[in-house]
């Protein structure tokens, strides 16, 4: 009798594992075509939420640049954002997500760490396509291509600082963090 109930579990829980794999495999996707440039990125609906699946790449001539100033860059990894810019760089109908709209995001891949990490860049059995694009500091310095992903947030903390979501490759993590001393960031934007 023991054994019996020790198969049951094992397939019981070997279902699950499928089934779980399988609701976050297959996910809706789509496309959104920027009415303000013509571009088409591509979309993903992850939980209740619509998330383009690229980084943004909208020209904006103050506020904006290619990683080195290199437009192959743009091309892969999108452009990068200073924060301002990024609040008014989404399409029609599109935002820059809050923190929390971000968290959500975590929460249906995975939690605020490897596991996130893993699925929205590693694995990326998601769909997000998370790409680490780097950084503009503000001593004009490009950094972290391929080593760092960052996304802006629109949220701030109760001293300005702007929150934003970090894609770390070298301790494959996923976490938050603020600051002032940023000046370029990446930047997804999530459906209203």
């Amino acid at each position: 009798m023991k054994i019996f109930s020790i198969r049951i579990t094992i397939v019981f829980t070997s279902i699950l594992l499928c089934f779980s794999h399988f609701t976050l495999s297959a996910q809706t996707k789509g496309t959104l075509t920027d009415s303000d440039d013509g571009r088409t990125y591509k979309t993903i609906n992850i939980g209740n939420q619509w998330w383009m699946a690229e980084n943004l790449n909208y020209f904006i001539e103050d506020g904006s640049w290619c990683y080195n100033n290199d437009s192959a860059n743009c091309a892969k990894y999108g452009r990068l954002y200073n924060w301002e810019t990024a609040m008014r760089a989404c399409p029609r109908g599109w935002h820059i997500p809050t923190k929390a709209e971000f968290e959500v995001l975590i929460g249906n891949v995975g939690d605020e760490n490897t596991n996130a990490y893993n699925q929205l860049i590693k694995k990326d059995t998601s769909g997000f396509k998370a790409l680490l694009g780097g950084s503009l500091n503000n001593n004009d310095i490009f950094n972290d291509l391929n080593i760092n992903g960052y996304f802006w947030t629109s949220s701030k903390d109760y001293l300005d600082h702007i929150w934003y979501l970090n894609l770390y490759s070298e301790n494959s993590n996923a976490f938050f963090y603020f600051s002032k001393n940023v000046v370029g960031l990446s930047v997804r934007c999530l459906k209203n």
